[in-house]
């Protein structure tokens, strides 16, 4: 296997982070408006304040929040930090794709022997791009859009029958079966145990008979994992998931704050679960029945 030269690398990077920036720019339009149901084309950027358009000199990604020093140029008003961590951080998933998943075979940068294919890295730009949508949409209105979990599970459906390298396999329908295999992993055991849960606190009064004890939109989010990821990935973003939110609930428990865990979402964790599996899930995975068989 051939080692990548640095210009490649340095190219690569590069690309991946403008790229990404600029994604993360349209992202956080997304963030705003798909929960509002707005159109994300129409109208350009604009203040939510003084409702000026923002010329494109101000909007460019990342750079122009600091030369604006984080506020309108018309009238001033403040503008959140989040909008330029958001760019940040898709820049920084891009990157970390390319890197993790070299568009060609070699040495990637994190030190693994990769075999690739070009087709994976846009495909899993769009993946991340997905779950940096539903992370910040579920932090604003604890909700997760349709256009992001059902819409993924499609997309990631479509995928995995067009590059069935997706999974791991090299026959179109080989992928599209364990892309549909996914989606199946990912959303029904959390189905079952949504209408369990939910079973359970009903029958004790604990929640109300119209109540459900899970949101069906983390559901069809590890449904959209599973299908792009594959039935491992969706288990094991569901386990992350799970030990991610107790660490955040159980500090609330023990300091007398219940309340305040039923303003926690659960599909950042979930989407978070997922970003691991993505990247580091295979050496965790690896790690594990090492330590398990001896």
């Amino acid at each position: 296997m051939m080692q990548l030269p640095l210009h490649f690398w340095l190219f690569a990077a590069i690309t991946a982070v403008v790229f990404g920036a600029c994604v993360g720019s349209f992202l956080n339009v997304c963030i705003y408006r798909i929960p509002l149901d707005q159109s994300v084309v129409t109208p350009r950027s604009h203040c939510m304040s003084c409702g000026k358009l923002i010329p494109w000199y101000h909007n460019i990604p990342v750079l122009s929040y600091f030369i604006c020093r984080g506020k309108c140029f018309n009238c001033k008003e403040p503008f959140s930090f989040r909008y330029a961590f958001v760019e940040l951080l898709t820049a920084l998933f891009f990157v970390l794709v390319v890197a993790a998943y070299p568009p060609i075979g070699g040495h990637t940068i994190l030190g693994m022997t990769q075999i690739s294919f070009p087709a994976l890295v846009p495909i899993y730009w769009i993946f991340l791009s997905g779950l940096i949508v539903a992370t910040f949409v579920d932090f604003d209105h604890y909700i997760i859009p349709d256009s992001v979990s059902i819409g993924g599970s499609i997309a990631g459906i479509i995928f995995s029958f067009i590059v069935p390298e997706l999974h791991g396999q090299s026959i179109w329908w080989q992928g599209g079966l364990y892309g549909i295999l996914g989606f199946v992993a990912g959303f029904v055991p959390l189905q079952l145990l949504r209408l369990g849960f939910t079973w359970y606190f009903r029958k004790r009064e604990r929640i109300e008979q119209d109540e459900y004890a899970m949101g069906f939109g983390d559901i069809k989010l590890m449904g959209a994992v599973g299908a792009f990821l594959g039935y491992q990935a969706a288990g094991f973003s569901i386990l992350a998931g799970a030990f991610l939110g107790t660490v955040i609930a159980l500090p609330l428990l023990l300091c007398g704050k219940r309340k305040l865990l039923d303003k926690i979402p659960f599909g950042p964790y979930l989407s978070l679960g997922a970003i691991i599996y993505l990247f580091w899930g295979e050496a965790i995975i690896g790690a594990y029945l090492r330590l398990l068989i001896g």
